[in-house]
């Protein structure tokens, strides 16, 4: 229960979160979209985090260290592809 009850609150902070932090950098006009993009990440990451976070990573680095890792790339190229093509 306590899994499904961080899904959900995850869902709608984290996708608020980096969208605007992602308005705030490049278009406020946009925030929804950026809302939207961030939260099918956050379903994309929830569905393939149990195939990335495996047994060498585990001994290396805790599950919040390696989910602030994967935003980080991701939020990343998401920026170098905002600023490239548009």
């Amino acid at each position: 229960m306590k899994k499904i009850i961080f899904f959900i609150i995850g869902f709608f902070v984290v996708p608020m979160i980096m969208g605007g932090i992602t308005a705030f950098v490049f278009t406020p006009q946009d925030y929804e979209l950026y809302v939207g993009f961030w939260g099918s990440v956050y379903l994309l990451i929830y569905i393939i985090f149990p195939l990335l976070y495996r047994k060498t990573i585990k001994q290396k680095m805790s599950k919040p260290a390696f989910y602030m890792l994967i935003y980080a790339v991701l939020f990343i190229v998401t920026s170098l592809s905002l600023i490239c093509f548009n």
